[in-house]
């Protein structure tokens, strides 16, 4: 591959086929937690406590009212894969969590394990509402439905203008006082970006993000770092976004 800047990034997934290539790699991955994980589902637990942690930092009094039975919270659950993160918090919070992602095999598993019968781990009145087999850059969220938004190792699937374009679709779903959560992985180094050409991905710096939320009119309430992952990995960051049209 020709050397890759800033410039020319978004070329990427027009020459490469990025879009193609990342939906083709998902769809050859086992539809189980190790398979979305990349092979280490044992730090499943541990991406879920920070998430909470992050979410009952930023949203707790949403969160209380919730459990009072006072407001009822709607979700979106972003690339959900087969629906660990609706599963082990998001329907533990919300009465309705919607489901988004592109490979079919992933979302059909989701289906099963949420909306299938047995006994959940979450409450009995707490259900996954909407499965929707899409790819983010093409989804349109309804608008003024959602309280959260879950984005999580999202962006590095789109290009800055549909990462732009799509935070915008978030912004006119959320109900007032909504928050838009993205967890991804950070460049390596000191690196602006890190390509990964197995699954089409592009991570970016800390700073590069930031950027990005700029741009796109974000206001950042809470960003943290998540603990305990094995240094083999990259390191992952959360933001807690909101709309500066919100802040009023």
């Amino acid at each position: 591959m020709a050397d890759v800047s800033e410039d020319n990034l978004e070329q990427l997934w027009v020459d490469q086929q990025y879009y193609k290539k990342a939906v083709s790699y998902w769809d050859r991955q086992p539809a189980d937690v190790d398979g979305v994980l990349g092979g280490f589902g044992n730090v499943s637990a541990t991406d879920i406590r920070d998430s909470k942690r992050l979410l009952e930092k930023v949203y707790g009094s949403k969160l209380k009212q919730a459990e009072e039975g006072t407001v009822k919270l709607v979700a979106l659950d972003c690339g959900s894969g087969v629906g660990r993160i609706a599963q082990d918090m998001l329907l533990h919070f919300c009465a309705e969590v919607d489901l988004v992602e592109p490979s079919k095999h992933l979302l059909e598993t989701a289906k099963k394990l949420l909306a299938g019968a047995g006994l959940k781990p979450f409450p009995a009145d707490h259900r996954a509402a909407r499965f929707y087999q899409q790819s983010l850059q093409d989804f349109h969220p309804e608008p003024g439905r959602y309280d959260i938004f879950w984005v999580q190792w999202c962006l590095m699937y789109l290009t800055d203008t549909d990462a732009l374009a799509w935070l915008d679709r978030c912004a006119k779903a959320l109900k007032p006082g909504g928050i838009i959560v993205i967890k991804e992985n950070l460049a390596n180094g000191n690196e602006r970006f890190t390509l990964d050409e197995e699954d089409a991905s592009v991570a970016r710096s800390d700073e590069y993000l930031r950027q990005l939320f700029q741009s796109a009119d974000m206001k950042l309430l809470l960003s943290m770092a998540q603990r305990g992952f094995p240094a083999s990995l990259m390191k992952v960051k959360m933001y807690a976004l909101r709309p500066n049209s919100m802040m009023t």
